[in-house]
């Protein structure tokens, strides 16, 4: 599937640079969503659930499209 270059700032990924899929007709998504799973050793028996993390399409550069992080409500209230 075709891909464009985007930038993100902001969250866990901030300053990368990575392909994003297009959508059927060519365009960026609006939306990108990342979930990250990983391992954890510790005390627990029971692993935490995947946490997504949520970047909206805000700008572009030259070619290059605009992420920004956007945090959960929970987040942003606190």
């Amino acid at each position: 599937m075709a891909a464009v270059e985007a930038w993100f700032l902001g969250g866990p990924v901030d300053g990368r640079l990575m392909p994003v899929e297009v959508t059927a007709d060519g365009s960026p998504p609006t939306v990108v969503r990342l979930p990250q799973t990983g391992f954890y050793v510790g005390s627990s028996d029971l692993a935490e659930p995947p946490v997504e993390y949520v970047y909206v399409l805000a700008d572009r550069l030259d070619d290059t499209e605009v992420y920004q992080y956007q945090p959960p409500a929970s987040a942003a209230t606190d």
